[in-house]
């Protein structure tokens, strides 16, 4: 599935496969470097456990479904679900022959794609991968079942058929409508047993996947799932696995340290712990691997819902309100020598399609922030003698609502909004106090208050597309290697992933159709670019700046780290000797 994946913490890689034929991708970009202490398996010793830190306990293993749409689940998963194609060292698109032996579109009119199963390919109770595993996939992911609750139908939905080829090994894929990032289909493939009815879809799963088909299947898990193990495939064809087996324990981002310089685990991600970056430097049992950020983004959602955001000019007043450089420097700036912010959500920069598509929005700009907000009807308070809608005092200069009568709108009403973020997490408390320092101050005046709610809580009561339980928040999507379609995802108005739904005009809507089905490279980044320059004039999203790639890793472990844009081998993954 072609997602972006709401996460905490940076994940290392969401595709894990082996190395193998090129395949032509349209949509390969200008890609990061990577860091993986990369070594022979001749230098490796055979065995071993691999102990990596999730920071949530899982509470769902399919990742098509919401409550599995998580960078970590989606890190175990890719240890056993197919996926057809993987990304190598140079972030190139490849072909898995442990799978496929040909992925190829055959046709543009209609688009018509052929699948070549490698006959081999088993799933962990012995079943032969073959074409009812890719129907229910595309049937349970089509969009036509509400029943199941996915996280994406994109691309799914504009397939007419997938039906048996020239014999049971050949899959042909027709479409009904062009959908250019094809090769993202089929990712993480679902066996048939998962899909073949919505209760099984979205329960089934809820406490371990029951089967597997990669070099590593599930094996255990403590009763609250902070410990989940995974075990070598007996049945896995491919190059057998160095590990015996990858332990994922829930740390908390503040204890993950102390539990790498004890060799409770083995790696860390560092992207936003600076305390923990200048400790690891200075550990001689530790190695740092420092790369670009490629993939992990943090930004704010305005939730459009609220009576008070639902103005375009006022969420446009809190965009030009901040100075998004403090937010990079503070939280990047050990990382990274030059932070910038970032003025794309679809391409980062070093690729070709990427434009700075802010325009003014993208410049702190108080005095336009000032009359946005005047023109919105919120004026700033001149006099304590002046009482609001409550029969309190007003505070000067608090701006309170003087404009004609709006739904969930009183005359006097104070501009308070708040500001939620997760418990035991600096970098996001950093972003909610900065935040706040800014909107309070003259000549903006608006009342910010900070919630802080549970980190375990976060995602699952709070930041849900359906709860919608915020009006400012922060969290990071951490991307896909096909950036256009899997952005307009996050933006189409019947998108699961799409936090303001409301928000998107029709206008805004066409565009983001034609990005999403545009054949022809050149017209889409256009096309997706004219849907930036939308969303900056619609304000209810705001970039801020790249997560760096960093990350710690024992000394001793080997191809396992930093990985840029490229995929995990996790065959290849071990110790040295």
């Amino acid at each position: 599935m072609n997602k972006l994946i709401k996460t905490g913490l940076a994940s290392a890689s969401v595709i894990a496969l082996a190395v193998t034929a090129l395949v032509t991708s349209p949509s390969a970009y200008a890609a990061g470097s990577s860091s993986i202490n990369p070594q022979p398996v001749t230098k490796l010793t055979k065995g071993g456990t691999l102990t990596l830190p999730i920071l949530y306990p899982p509470i769902q293993y399919n990742i098509s479904h919401p409550d599995g749409n998580d960078a970590d689940v989606s890190g175990m998963m890719g240890m056993t679900q197919p996926s057809l194609i993987y990304f190598d060292s140079n972030g190139k698109l490849q072909l898995d022959k442990n799978y496929v032996t040909a992925f190829e579109q055959t046709k543009s009119s209609p688009q018509t794609l052929r699948i070549a199963l490698n006959p081999r390919a088993i799933w962990s109770d012995g079943k032969k991968i073959s074409l009812a595993d890719f129907v229910g996939h595309w049937k349970a992911l089509n969009g036509k079942n509400a029943a199941y609750q996915v996280v994406s139908n994109q691309g799914y939905e504009d397939i007419n058929s997938v039906k048996q080829g020239a014999n049971t090994n050949e899959i042909i894929v027709t479409f009904k409508k062009s959908y250019p990032d094809w090769q993202a289909l089929f990712s993480g493939l679902m066996p048939a047993s998962l899909t073949k009815d919505a209760a099984t879809f979205n329960d089934s799963w809820k406490t371990k996947p029951a089967v597997g088909s990669g070099p590593f299947i599930f094996g255990s898990a403590n009763a609250d799932q902070t410990t989940v193990v995974w075990v070598k495939n007996p049945k896995w064809w491919g190059a057998k696995p160095v590990l015996d087996k990858v332990i994922y324990r829930a740390i908390g981002p503040d204890a993950q340290y102390a539990a790498l310089a004890n060799n409770e685990i083995q790696y860390m991600d560092l992207a936003t712990d600076a305390n923990s970056l200048k400790s690891a430097r200075a550990n001689s049992k530790l190695q740092v691997h420092d790369v670009p950020g490629v993939g992990t983004w943090e930004h704010l959602d305005i939730n459009s819902k609220n009576p008070i955001l639902a103005n375009v000019d006022v969420r446009r007043a809190i965009t030009v309100a901040l100075n998004r450089q403090v937010f990079a420097e503070a939280n990047t700036g050990l990382f990274v020598k030059n932070p910038v912010v970032k003025n794309n959500r679809t391409f980062y920069d070093g690729q070709a399609c990427n434009v700075d598509a802010s325009g003014k929005w993208g410049k702190r700009n108080t005095a336009l922030a000032d009359q946005l907000l005047d023109k919105a009807g919120w004026t700033v308070a001149t006099s304590t003698s002046a009482k609001d809608s409550n029969g309190d005092a007003k505070v000067l200069g608090i701006r309170y609502y003087s404009g004609p009568a709006k739904a969930g709108l009183v005359a006097n009403q104070k501009m308070t909004i708040k500001f939620t973020y997760p418990s035991d997490y600096p970098n996001r408390a950093n972003v909610a106090t900065l935040t706040q320092a800014m909107l309070r101050a003259a000549p903006i005046g608006i009342d910010l208050q900070l919630r802080e709610v549970p980190r375990s809580d976060y995602f699952s009561k709070y930041v849900d597309v359906d709860k919608l339980d915020f009006e400012l928040v922060t969290f990071a999507w951490t991307g896909s290697s096909f950036p256009i379609s899997s952005s307009m995802n996050l933006y189409d108005k019947t998108s699961e992933q799409n936090y303001a739904k409301d928000s998107v005009t029709p206008q805004m809507q066409t565009l983001i159709e034609q990005a999403a089905s545009e054949l022809d490279p050149v017209k889409r980044c256009a096309l997706a670019n004219k849907v930036e320059k939308a969303l900056w004039e619609n304000a209810y999203n705001i970039p801020l700046y790249m997560w760096p790639g960093t990350s710690a890793t024992a000394k001793t472990l080997a191809n396992y780290g930093s990985f840029g844009p490229s995929s995990i081998d996790w065959a290849k993954v071990g110790f040295v000797k």
